[in-house]
């Protein structure tokens, strides 16, 4: 049943939603939820993109939809991802979230919580990174640790392309797009890696020069005149 008046009283539709509860679940492989309130409230279910607990969650574009209240509702087959979260939106203002994570039937999920969230939209070459209110083209993003920008580009594509990256979104949903996570961690210890490499490198000739230097001075003597070179 709808909720006369509460709209109008601040009060009564805060106590409202004090009392409603959004359960996620996952059926045969698809992210499912449950909005349960005390009357019909309307309001609007919107899966979104957290990778940092109690940080922005990014929504994902095309899935959102009206809540019904009765019984679970899906959104067209997205699967499940530890990142995954929903949002209960409702006056302009975000009423309840809930995360995947957050749920201990779900702690095994596939996929990691630092895999970038890749959007494409009509082939392989569309890609562009999915975070901060934006979708960044791969030629121009860059991961935190992973050097500058676009040096992912072609090992995301070839991880898509590969089967590497797990597919969220189906490319036959109604939005056109597909949505990919693929994983970042492979490329972070590359680069840091390489980093470490870098700097123990450097200590070694660092080194190398304080041996060097070390053994030129044991060349050196000196009488009571001041030092001077042997054979000077």
């Amino acid at each position: 049943h709808s909720c006369p008046g509460a709209a109008a009283d601040a009060e009564a539709w805060e106590r409202l939603w004090a009392r409603s509860r959004l359960v996620l679940h996952i059926e045969g492989q698809v992210l499912t939820c449950s909005l349960s309130a005390p009357c019909d409230l309307l309001a609007e279910l919107v899966p979104c993109w957290q990778p940092v607990p109690s940080g922005p969650c990014q929504p994902l574009p095309g899935l959102q939809q009206p809540a019904e209240g009765k019984g679970p509702q899906e959104f067209g087959g997205l699967r499940p991802h530890p990142n995954l979260c929903v949002q209960v939106w409702s006056g302009g203002q975000v009423r309840l979230t809930q995360c995947l994570r957050d749920r201990e039937c779900c702690w095994a999920l596939p996929g990691r919580t630092d895999d970038l969230l890749l959007l494409e939209r009509g082939g392989n070459a569309s890609l562009c990174a999915v975070g901060r209110g934006a979708c960044t083209p791969l030629a121009s993003f860059t991961s935190r640790g992973a050097g500058h920008p676009g040096l992912l580009e072609q090992d995301l594509q070839r991880d898509v392309a590969g089967g590497q990256c797990q597919q969220l979104w189906h490319p036959s949903n109604r939005t056109g797009v597909t949505l990919w996570a693929c994983p970042l961690h492979k490329y972070l210890r590359t680069h840091w890696a390489l980093v470490w490499m870098g700097v123990l490198l450097g200590a070694a000739c660092l080194l190398l020069l304080l041996l060097m230097k070390k053994e030129d001075m044991k060349g050196e003597w000196c009488p009571s005149g001041g030092c001077a070179w042997p054979g000077t």
